[in-house]
């Protein structure tokens, strides 16, 4: 008798334990957190324009400013300082220019705006007239 109390007891304990260990399992399926979840970097993904500048307009934004050959290209985070000022993607290109120099050149991936040019050879690549 009193090993079937025992049972008894035990039983709606251990049931009440497998389904909350379910609900818990379930709760990994409803998708990416709220963005109030969300660490204080990702603040700027809720920005509504978040269309990036497709790669083809990024270099020919590059060919309106400097001379050379585009030999590489990627979609990188911004640097600490960058992410100060509001940019939330980077495009960063290398040119080849005429004189075999390379330049690293990193464009604001959303506006197109320059954030950096770097290398050697960088005034004789720049293409005379432009806007600086």
């Amino acid at each position: 008798m009193n090993r079937m109390r025992i049972i008894s007891l035990s039983l709606p304990v251990a049931l009440a334990l497998a389904l909350n260990a379910l609900a818990e399992d379930r709760g990994h399926d409803r998708g990416p957190p709220w963005p109030e979840d969300w660490a204080p970097e990702f603040e700027s993904l809720q920005r509504h324009d978040s269309r990036i500048l497709p790669l083809n307009r990024a270099a020919e934004i590059v060919a309106e400013r400097f001379r050379g050959r585009l030999i590489a290209a990627r979609i990188v985070p911004p640097t600490p300082d960058e992410r100060a000022k509001g940019v939330i993607l980077v495009h960063e290109l290398r040119l080849l220019t005429p004189k075999r120099d390379v330049l690293l050149i990193r464009l604001d991936a959303h506006g197109g705006d320059f954030l950096e040019v770097a290398g050697a050879g960088l005034t004789d690549a720049r293409r005379k007239g432009t806007k600086p």
